[in-house]
Order: C-alpha cells, then structure tokens, then sequence
C-alpha cells in the first residue's frame, strides 16, 4: 500500500454550488494512503481510531458538492489503486452479479461488458455471463466517476427515469466498519423490521440500528440517509456519502443490454416539450426522457465550436428538444409505435421529421454527444469566466418535487431567472421531473443576485414538498438545507444512525452532518 505525506491541500472541483470556505476547511490531510486490498483499508481505519483521527474517503473526484475534500489533518483514503472486477457470481432470479472493487470506473465497467474475454486477468464466474451481453443500467454523465462514489452517492443518469438509480442494482457490499472490521452484506439478509435492523461482522459485533421515522418519498431523492418502511440495510447504505463505513467490494446486478433507437425531437415550445413527456411516460418501452429548454439549445448554437462539437444546425423553429431512447424487440420494433408517435406529435406542432434518430450506433453517439454538449459547454465557459473573476463559480439546482407540482416549480424557476439574474442554461432529466438551472455569472454582482436566487429555489421546492437534492447528494455544502428539509427530528435521527455505526464521527467528518457536531 502506498503512502505519501500531503504537502498541499487536495481540492475537488465544486463548480456547482455556493462554496464557502466558512463552512469547512480545504483540507491538507496528514497522509494520503492508496490501499490496494480489504486489509490495505482495514489496516488504515484502525490506525485512524486508535489516533482518532478522521478519515475522508476519495473517489474519482467528479462529485459537486465536496463530498471528497478533505477536513484539515485527516487521512485521505483514496480508492484508486482498488479499480478490478473480482468475480461473477449468481444472483437473485439467477441474474449475474459483478463483484467490484470500489475504484473501478463506469466507463471500465462498460468496456469489460462490451468484451469480457478481452479482461487483462481471470475472473472466476466468467461463465455465468453466457451468451447474453450484458450492460450496468445507471449512466451518469461522467463516465469516470469510480463505482464506491456513485454507490455513495446514489448516482443517478438518463435511465434513472425508466430503471432506478444506482440503489436499485446494489445486491452485495462488503463494508469496512469504523472500528476497522468487516461485513458482506447482502440483499434480502438483512431487512428493517418494526423499524430496525441488525447484523454481525465477522469479527462478532453485533450492530443494530434504527430507521429514521421520516420517509424518502417515491420521486427522486438523493438527500439524506434513505428511509422506507422494510427497506433493506444496503438500502440504507447505498447514498449515505461514505459517513457510516467504506466500501471495500461492490456487487451490481447486471441487466440484460437493450437494443436501443434513440432520437432528439425539436418542439416549439417548452408547453409541447412538456406535453411530449407526458406522452413518452407512459410509453413503456422508453428509458430515457431527457429535456433541453431554449436557454440550452442557443447556447450550445452559440458555443458548439469551443468543444470542436460537430453538429447540424438546429431546426430554426426550434425552442425546446426531448432526447429519448426507446428499447426494442424483435416482437415489439419501434416501426410498430411510429404512427402513435406521429399523431401525438402532429398534435404539439412538430412531427418525426423534426427528430434526429438514433438507429444506428454512429447515430447513437452523436446524439450521445449532444445530450452532453450542455453540461460540457456550461463547465468550459465558467472556467473562462473564472480565470477572469476568481470567486465565480457555476450555480445550479438540483431540486426535484413530486410530479404534480413540476410545472408550478418550473415556471416560478424561471421567473427567478428571469428577474435580472446572471444567464441561464436550462435542462435535465424531465422524465422523473428533475431539471438543472445553471447560473453562469460573470461578475462578483452576478455571482452575489445567483446565490440569492438559489436559496430562492431551494424555499420554493422545500414548499412545494420536493427535496435539495435529486441526485448530487448533500455533500459538504448543503447541510444546512439538509436540516430544513428534515427538521430537528430527522437530523436527529440521522445522527443517530451515525453514532451507531461510527461513534466517534471519524468517516467523512463535513458529509450531511455538519463537523464538529
């Protein structure tokens, strides 16, 4: 196991949100350790509570909300070193598991799918994949996040509309403990019932712990430990931004790969882009229903060339595009739907015709492309604007409510925005009503009016029931709208939960809870 001492601090990127410095200390750890095995790590965290000193794990550092930036004096833990498959093994329903280290990479998962047989070294249970080719369905935007930090964010893509997010194909961890011991866990071992659940490590400690008696909610919700009633531990685990225990091994349930057409439809409006979704909602067979606002279009037309992003012009009666992916069967060809699809269509004042398809993989990837392009061509401008003013920094929700308050949220949204603020780039995840306003400010007076209409945002969707986070996690940054969201009684039963499993608070001291207590 590797170790060096830290000269400098180590930042991650926080382009999203409201950074603070008041609100935590960059950190420069005492150590950074690159553990390669279960006992490189278990050997560190036991080092850490006999000196008691907290330990921050370290990912791919692609979150935005300093879940990886280290406390002053710390240990980092950084997972890179940990980055193969281990193991195929059979799972529930006979579905494949692929058994991970925490450090392997979305797109290295994807690429050892694509051709397992051209994997660097043996990997028992090869065989269990057969015939059928296989494909892990959470596809967040950056492909270079490791899996322990997706798992620890719950990280969520374009599929999470259709599929779920990272949770729902989470069928094994194994878990280092605060304590420095190990527990696999796997799912449907190990329930909370009448509102608690209990496991063993292997060295014989036995731990219980307790729900928090708030509950999740059914639309998308990255926000604080998940709760519902009968969840499972793994439940619990998966999205709790690395502050019960460290991942050492992961276990994701495979699904078997679609054949997917995927198109991006222009509409006149963002009443029609809207009405459109309602449409493709309720089309089974779609899993992706992604959503591009005017802002978004005129600012990839004004900006596609400083990512060399080749791409045709945009229809001119344009305001509005919905990227989707439709999965075929041979039973069930998408040719079958196209009349459907033009009726509805015809209806919101657009047809096929204004679509660009997908049906070919070189199509695919274009449209791939583009459906990046916003969030790539948002980041590239702010770090200009930055080297300009240095405290600029992109401000983005990511705030979601129940469906039937979407469109209420959205139109107040924008008449925020629309009162005088800092431009802004508008799109997301429109399927499970999840949409991201980017805030590029270019002045200190920008970037002070774009702080103020976030904590706007945040008001109205707590209003409007909906949460702080839909899929960044709480991180380091957004604790205080963590404790309005759930109130008094909810942190304090997270708090609980914390004190269960790590009762000196040494993992990921800063992440949902604020440090020091």
């Amino acid at each position: 196991m590797k170790c060096i001492e830290a000269k400098e601090k180590i930042v991650a990127e926080v382009p999203d949100i409201l950074y603070d410095e008041s609100r935590f200390t960059l950190g420069t750890p005492e150590r950074v350790y690159y553990p390669e095995s279960i006992d490189d790590i278990r050997s560190v965290i036991v080092e850490a509570a006999s000196t008691q000193t907290p330990v921050t794990v370290i990912g791919g550092q692609t979150g935005i909300t300093g879940g990886s930036v280290p406390t002053e004096g710390c240990i980092a833990l950084c997972m890179s070193a940990m980055h193969s498959v281990l193991a195929v093994e059979k799972g529930r329903e006979g579905v494949p598991v692929l058994r991970c280290q925490p450090g392997i990479t979305l797109e290295q998962i994807a690429a050892f799918l694509e051709k397992p047989t051209d994997y660097g070294q043996p990997v028992p249970g090869m065989e269990l994949l057969g015939e059928t080719v296989w494909f892990y369905p959470p596809d967040p935007t950056e492909m270079s996040a490791q899996l322990g930090g997706t798992v620890a964010a719950n990280a969520s893509g374009a599929r999470t509309f259709r599929m779920g997010a990272t949770r729902r194909h989470i069928e094994l961890l194994t878990i280092v403990t605060a304590k420095g011991e190990t527990a696999t866990i796997r799912r449907g071992e190990h329930l909370f019932a009448d509102g608690a659940c209990t496991f063993k490590t292997d060295q014989g400690t036995a731990y219980s712990i307790r729900a928090p008696r708030y509950q999740s909610g059914t639309f998308k919700n990255a926000a604080g430990y998940y709760s519902r009633p009968g969840m499972d531990l793994i439940d619990l685990l998966v999205g709790s931004e690395g502050t019960l225990c460290v991942f050492a091994e992961v276990g994701i349930r495979l699904s078997p790969a679609p054949r997917l057409t995927a198109g991006l439809t222009f509409l006149p409006s963002r009443e029609s882009a809207f009405g459109f979704a309602v449409f493709l909602r309720q089309e089974r067979p779609v899993l992706a229903v992604e959503y591009f606002d005017s802002t978004a279009l005129n600012f990839i037309a004004e900006y596609k060339d400083d990512i060399t992003l080749k791409l045709p012009a945009f229809p001119a009666d344009a305001h509005a595009a919905v990227y989707w992916e439709y999965t075929e069967t041979d039973d069930a060809p998408f040719e079958e739907r196209m009349e459907v699809w033009e009726e509805q269509l015809d209806a919101l004042g657009t047809s096929l015709e204004n679509t660009w398809s997908g049906f070919e993989p070189e199509e695919s990837t274009r449209l791939k492309k583009f459906r990046h392009a916003a969030p790539e061509l948002v980041n590239f401008k702010i770090a200009q604007y930055k080297r300009e003013t240095a405290d600029i920094r992109k401000v983005g929700s990511d705030t979601a409510v129940p469906g039937a308050h979407f469109e209420e949220l959205f139109s107040r949204y924008f008449e925020l925005i629309s009162a005088g603020g800092p431009r802004a780039v508008v799109f997301g995840h429109l399927g499970d009503y999840h949409l991201h306003f980017n805030m590029l400010p270019r002045t200190t007076a920008e970037m002070k009016k774009a702080r103020e209409i976030y904590g706007r945002m945040m008001d109205l969707a707590l209003e409007l029931g909906g949460t702080v986070s839909a899929e960044h996690g709480i991180g380091k940054l957004k604790t205080d709208y963590l404790a309005r969201m759930y109130g008094d009684e909810g942190i304090a039963d997270m708090r609980t939960i914390k004190e269960t499993l790590d009762p000196s608070g040494l993992l990921n001291p800063g992440n949902l809870l604020p440090y020091p207590p």
